[in-house]
């Protein structure tokens, strides 16, 4: 590989933007994640600001993985202290595009009767779409900070939805 010659590899970690950070951390424990690293008490670099294109930034943060997917991404979470971070209204939910972050699930249909009893609130009940999609079931969740949680059951051997073969759609792809 050429010295110029560069690629992506994978996802490490995404960030999630937290009103407060204790109580995601809970939400995401009850997903089945577990803390990887805990960074609540640490005082962030003077570069970490230049880095995002901030002034200034200190946050805390918690870096949480799932067991079952121990070198998979990272979930990042951090409550900004300086910027502080803005979020939807929830009660603005149906007016504002939101954001979604989607995960593998077995059991749908399980995860969605126990997080609905653990207090958890879904935009609907699971949702069985036509068998021809390759998804067994789909279910949305909010966390603490406004971000949909959707989790897709999809049936053994399907690495995604089926959605342009069943929908009548561009084949080619």
């Amino acid at each position: 590989m050429s010295e110029s010659a560069w690629a992506l590899s994978r996802l490490y970690h995404t960030v999630i933007n937290c009103r407060d950070l204790d109580e995601s951390v809970a939400f995401y424990r009850l997903l089945g994640f577990e803390i990887l690293n805990d960074r609540r008490n640490v005082v962030w670099p003077e570069f970490v600001a230049g880095i995002f294109g901030l002034g200034k930034a200190q946050g805390r943060g918690v870096l949480m993985v799932l067991p079952t997917d121990p070198d998979g991404p990272m979930m990042d979470l951090i409550e900004w202290v300086e910027p502080r971070a803005t979020f939807p209204d929830p009660g603005a939910r149906k007016q504002t595009v939101p954001r979604i972050i989607a995960f593998r699930t077995q059991n749908v249909h399980g995860a969605y009767q126990a997080l609905t009893k653990a207090g958890v609130v879904f935009t609907q009940p699971p949702h069985t779409p036509d068998a021809a999609l390759g998804i067994v079931g789909t279910a949305c969740c909010y966390d603490p900070n406004g971000n949909i949680i959707e989790m897709i059951e999809l049936q053994p051997g399907v690495r995604h939805s089926r959605a342009n073969e069943a929908l009548g759609g561009d084949k080619s792809h």
